[in-house]
């Protein structure tokens, strides 16, 4: 998390000191201040438990949460949890629009879940690889007949700890995602150059996959990576 964590710090010592120490009216706000999101008065349910046990040997920097993580954790499981029909309308058009809304949501509950842990040093992973964490160990979650929230934690740790793409990139990108950003890709195509990519491939959508995440990290340039690149192009070709 060296993108944020220098940050976040700063913002746990201003908070600490203009709230706790000077008591101003008009402070900086800490999501992570335990103080203020104390779990005392709240009943911290088994769910949650195994998240944490889960998500300690992931990123081994984290070290406390507050009340924030978990009713944000709890609204983003919620959320995201696939209920059938009524979530995924049979049309795919109105199936994207759909998920983006609830991607967009989701999205902001994730940064508050994870600007809501403290670290008692920088992770290894940034924002997005946190985020990426949560969201694997969320995707095992179900609700039994009682809408209780259910979770087996080693199968959870053992799909976390195993997940290639995550361990190679330090996040992940999920196939609804990468649907709705190839669909995007093969607008603008549609657009810009008035051709329309016809069949999408397995192998188109791992190379789009893989740019995508050299774009993330930066690496689009680099000459190694330029193969990859003019694979993707040549493949679009002969498919358009």
């Amino acid at each position: 998390m060296s993108d944020i964590y220098e940050a976040l710090e700063e913002i746990k010592e201003k908070h600490w000191k203009e709230k706790h120490m000077e008591n101003k009216e008009e402070y900086q706000r800490d999501p992570s201040c335990l103080k203020c999101y104390s779990t005392d008065k709240i009943k911290i349910d088994e769910w949650f438990e195994g998240f944490w046990k889960v998500f300690q040997k992931v990123i081994l920097e984290a070290m406390s949460y507050n009340r924030n993580t978990y009713a944000k954790l709890l609204e983003y499981i919620v959320l995201t949890r696939k209920s059938g029909e009524e979530r995924y309308p049979s049309s795919k058009k109105k199936r994207d629009k759909e998920f983006e809304k609830i991607m967009k949501e989701g999205e902001k509950l994730l940064e508050v879940v994870v600007i809501s842990i403290r670290y008692r040093n920088e992770p290894d992973f940034k924002e997005e690889g946190i985020k990426s964490v949560i969201r694997i160990i969320c995707e095992h979650y179900m609700f039994d007949e009682e809408d209780n929230l259910i979770i087996n934690e080693r199968k959870t740790e053992e799909n976390v700890l195993g997940n290639k793409e995550l361990i190679k990139w330090g996040n992940i990108i999920t196939d609804d995602e990468l649907d709705i950003r190839f669909s995007r890709f093969g607008e603008w195509l549609t657009e810009k150059e008035s051709v329309e990519i016809k069949d999408k491939g397995y192998d188109t959508m791992r190379n789009f996959k893989t740019i995508l995440h050299l774009e993330e990290k930066g690496d689009m340039i680099k000459e190694e990576n330029r193969g990859i690149v003019k694979k993707f192009q040549k493949n679009n070709k002969e498919n358009c």
